[in-house]
């Protein structure tokens, strides 16, 4: 038996983490959810999620000052980063962003599609419950 793929959801709001929570409950994936990104940070050194999905505005630390902190504790090498925000960013913004290591920027509210085209790309399939 393989070890269920972790993903991490980081985000100040509760609900917000609720209904993103729900989207992959349909999944063979391990779920952590965070509304402090210091903590996040802390259980990525040990947990090495394979994915993680952080808001951009947060009071604490913005999604900026966490990738910056990820690349400080060189977590890149198992965990991808996608930034999701409800602000649009233009080219330039998008282009800092990627450089700093986000794998993507995402639109709140995020769709299942999303979801299942990032799957597909770091795990070569999307992970279905069993029936």
């Amino acid at each position: 038996m393989t070890d269920k793929k972790k993903v991490f959801l980081i985000d100040d709001d509760h609900i917000v983490l609720k209904v993103v929570s729900k989207l992959f409950r349909e999944y063979d994936v391990e779920i952590f959810t965070f509304t402090d990104p210091t903590v996040a940070l802390e259980e990525m050194k040990s947990l090495k999620p394979e994915l993680v999905f952080l808001d951009y505005n947060m009071p604490l630390m913005d999604g900026m000052e966490v990738i910056i902190k990820v690349s400080e504790i060189k977590l890149f090498s198992h965990s991808s980063l996608y930034l999701l925000s409800s602000s649009q960013f233009s080219d330039f913004d998008q282009m800092k962003l990627k450089t700093l290591g986000f794998y993507g920027i995402l639109s709140k509210p995020l769709k299942v599609n999303d979801i299942e085209s990032i799957f597909l790309e770091h795990f070569g399939s999307v992970p279905r419950q069993a029936a």
